[in-house]
Protein backbone atom coordinates (compact mmCIF):
# COMPACT_ATOMS: atom_id res chain seq x y z
CA UNK A 1 0.00 0.00 0.00
CA UNK A 2 1.21 3.24 -1.18
CA UNK A 3 -0.21 6.47 0.54
CA UNK A 4 1.36 9.37 -0.31
CA UNK A 5 0.60 12.67 1.09
CA UNK A 6 1.57 16.57 0.66
CA UNK A 7 1.13 19.07 -1.63
CA UNK A 8 2.76 18.23 -5.33
CA UNK A 9 2.59 19.06 -8.71
CA UNK A 10 0.81 16.60 -10.93
CA UNK A 11 4.26 15.87 -12.62
CA UNK A 12 5.89 14.95 -8.88
CA UNK A 13 2.87 12.94 -8.35
CA UNK A 14 3.86 10.70 -10.92
CA UNK A 15 7.54 10.72 -10.07
CA UNK A 16 6.29 9.21 -6.93
CA UNK A 17 3.83 6.46 -8.35
CA UNK A 18 5.81 5.27 -10.30
CA UNK A 19 8.54 4.81 -8.32
CA UNK A 20 6.39 2.52 -6.10
CA UNK A 21 5.41 0.64 -9.06
CA UNK A 22 8.89 0.28 -10.15
CA UNK A 23 9.99 -0.98 -5.96
CA UNK A 24 6.94 -3.53 -6.18
CA UNK A 25 8.04 -4.85 -9.77
CA UNK A 26 11.83 -5.21 -8.68
CA UNK A 27 10.55 -6.68 -5.34
CA UNK A 28 8.24 -9.47 -6.73
CA UNK A 29 5.28 -7.61 -4.79
CA UNK A 30 2.29 -8.61 -7.47
CA UNK A 31 -0.41 -6.18 -6.15
CA UNK A 32 -0.33 -2.37 -4.92
CA UNK A 33 -2.79 0.01 -3.44
CA UNK A 34 -1.93 3.88 -4.34
CA UNK A 35 -3.97 5.60 -2.42
CA UNK A 36 -3.53 9.66 -3.94
CA UNK A 37 -6.62 11.25 -2.28
CA UNK A 38 -3.92 13.10 0.22
CA UNK A 39 -2.05 14.55 -2.41
CA UNK A 40 -3.03 18.62 -3.48
CA UNK A 41 -2.15 21.03 -5.40
CA UNK A 42 -2.83 19.96 -8.93
CA UNK A 43 -5.58 19.94 -10.55
CA UNK A 44 -7.34 16.61 -11.97
CA UNK A 45 -5.48 15.48 -15.12
CA UNK A 46 -6.39 16.35 -17.98
CA UNK A 47 -6.81 13.54 -20.90
CA UNK A 48 -3.33 14.13 -21.96
CA UNK A 49 -2.06 13.55 -19.00
CA UNK A 50 -4.06 10.80 -17.72
CA UNK A 51 -2.87 8.85 -21.28
CA UNK A 52 1.11 9.68 -20.46
CA UNK A 53 0.37 8.22 -16.75
CA UNK A 54 -1.20 5.39 -17.86
CA UNK A 55 1.21 4.34 -20.48
CA UNK A 56 3.85 5.19 -18.30
CA UNK A 57 2.77 2.92 -15.47
CA UNK A 58 1.72 0.18 -17.66
CA UNK A 59 5.34 0.98 -19.10
CA UNK A 60 7.20 0.45 -15.28
CA UNK A 61 4.77 -2.11 -14.30
CA UNK A 62 5.55 -4.44 -16.88
CA UNK A 63 2.65 -6.22 -16.94
CA UNK A 64 4.21 -7.53 -13.15
CA UNK A 65 2.27 -5.75 -10.89
CA UNK A 66 -2.13 -5.24 -10.55
CA UNK A 67 -2.83 -2.04 -9.36
CA UNK A 68 -5.60 -0.16 -7.81
CA UNK A 69 -6.37 3.24 -7.36
CA UNK A 70 -7.82 5.23 -4.48
CA UNK A 71 -9.05 8.80 -5.47
CA UNK A 72 -10.34 11.75 -5.45
CA UNK A 73 -14.19 11.53 -7.28
CA UNK A 74 -13.14 14.26 -9.30
CA UNK A 75 -10.60 11.59 -10.71
CA UNK A 76 -13.13 8.56 -10.68
CA UNK A 77 -15.64 10.38 -11.77
CA UNK A 78 -13.97 11.48 -14.87
CA UNK A 79 -14.02 8.13 -16.52
CA UNK A 80 -11.77 4.76 -17.28
CA UNK A 81 -9.81 6.68 -20.16
CA UNK A 82 -7.10 6.35 -18.07
CA UNK A 83 -7.46 2.22 -17.21
CA UNK A 84 -8.53 1.49 -20.73
CA UNK A 85 -5.26 3.15 -22.05
CA UNK A 86 -3.58 0.92 -19.68
CA UNK A 87 -5.21 -2.30 -20.30
CA UNK A 88 -4.36 -1.63 -23.29
CA UNK A 89 -0.48 -2.04 -22.76
CA UNK A 90 -1.12 -4.65 -20.22
CA UNK A 91 -1.60 -3.40 -17.00
CA UNK A 92 -4.25 -4.50 -14.64
CA UNK A 93 -5.37 -1.36 -13.37
CA UNK A 94 -8.46 0.07 -11.58
CA UNK A 95 -9.17 3.81 -9.92
CA UNK A 96 -11.70 3.28 -6.87
CA UNK A 97 -13.59 5.45 -4.81
CA UNK A 98 -13.17 3.95 -1.23
CA UNK A 99 -9.85 1.76 -0.25
CA UNK A 100 -12.07 -1.19 0.95
CA UNK A 101 -13.57 -1.44 -2.78
CA UNK A 102 -10.27 -0.90 -3.95
CA UNK A 103 -8.78 -3.80 -1.53
CA UNK A 104 -11.77 -5.64 -2.40
CA UNK A 105 -10.95 -6.09 -6.26
CA UNK A 106 -7.11 -6.27 -5.43
CA UNK A 107 -7.21 -9.01 -3.58
CA UNK A 108 -10.10 -11.40 -6.27
CA UNK A 109 -8.45 -13.75 -7.92
CA UNK A 110 -8.99 -14.09 -11.49
CA UNK A 111 -10.78 -16.95 -12.48
CA UNK A 112 -11.75 -18.24 -9.18
CA UNK A 113 -14.83 -18.77 -7.39
CA UNK A 114 -14.76 -18.70 -3.15
CA UNK A 115 -15.77 -22.26 -2.70
CA UNK A 116 -19.67 -23.20 -2.13
CA UNK A 117 -20.86 -24.07 1.33
CA UNK A 118 -23.31 -27.38 1.25
CA UNK A 119 -24.89 -28.67 3.79
CA UNK A 120 -25.84 -32.06 3.97
CA UNK A 121 -29.15 -33.69 5.72
CA UNK A 122 -29.61 -36.90 7.10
Amino acid sequence: MFCPAGQVSFDEMAELVSYAVVLCRRQNIKKLLIDSTELHGFKTPGISERYNLAERMAQEAASLVKIAHVASPEWVRSGGFDVEVARNRGLDAKNFNSEPQALKWLLKEQGRQPPSITQKTG
